[in-house]
């Protein structure tokens, strides 16, 4: 009898003693968890109060009668400054007979026009796009009712004083120079795809870039949205290039 308590005490001992690592190791991973939960909220907050400040100022730059913002030519040269990867891209596209040919007919149309935007209207255009958030996908729109992707570029490039522009995703995409490097895209740049409907087309839908890997666009489905650059169910694979038209 003493033999078989013994066995039992033990046998409870070694139990009690798991369970008790069990829950050490939970209330640790809880702790880990919630100290990593309240460094994001905080970051969050720091980002959120950046922001803020930027349409604050970007806000106030849009208001005559508001002091204007000065920027310096030099760092502004530099931040947008970018080589053509025209021949990378050209490269690229030989290997898909079917997107090469398109391109080459796109390219005899035109490329890497100049359009002349300047840093400051590109904000605004940007401004501009992100006010039809929201908007329905209307086939040919151009107005709050009712826009589609050229539309939207239309609409927000028009509105800041840039009219020697086309209402066709395409005939955007001739304009600027060519990235082909997803993480070289700025805030400003427009970003082109391809293959999301049948054509004969190469570029058959268009948005703008707002920072962070982000662009602004109408989908057929949701209407003027933000959408990742980089979004590997979809967009990803579509994307073609990106042109820079800050001047």
């Amino acid at each position: 009898m003493k033999i078989n308590i013994s066995f039992f005490l033990i046998i409870s001992l070694f139990v009690f003693s798991a369970c008790n690592t069990s829950k050490i190791s939970l209330v640790n991973e809880m702790e880990l968890l919630r100290n990593e939960n309240n460094s994001l909220i905080i970051e969050n907050t720091n980002l959120n109060k950046k922001l803020i400040s930027l349409e604050v100022a970007l806000e106030e730059s849009n208001n005559e009668n508001s002091p204007l913002i000065n920027i310096n030519p030099t760092i502004d040269a530099e931040v947008f400054s970018a080589v053509s990867q025209l021949s990378k891209l050209e490269s690229y596209l030989k290997s898909d007979a079917g997107l090469n040919s398109k391109f080459r007919s796109f390219k005899n149309g035109g490329i890497e026009k100049d359009l002349n935007v300047s840093y400051s209207t590109m904000q605004r255009i940007i401004a501009t796009a992100k006010t039809y958030i929201g908007t329905s996908y209307s086939f040919g729109g151009t107005s709050k009712s009712g826009i589609d992707c050229s539309g939207l570029l239309y609409v927000s490039f028009k509105a800041n004083g840039i009219t020697n522009i086309s209402r066709v995703a395409q005939e955007f995409a001739r304009y600027g120079s060519i990235i082909i490097n997803t993480n070289n895209i700025q805030a400003g740049d427009l970003v082109f795809f391809t293959n999301t409907y049948k054509t004969s087309r190469l570029v058959t839908h268009a948005g703008i870039c707002i920072g962070n890997g982000e662009f602004i666009h109408t989908s057929s489905s949701k209407g003027v949205i933000i959408s990742r650059v980089n979004d590997p169910y979809y967009w990803r694979k579509k994307f073609l290039f990106a042109t820079r038209v800050v001047n």
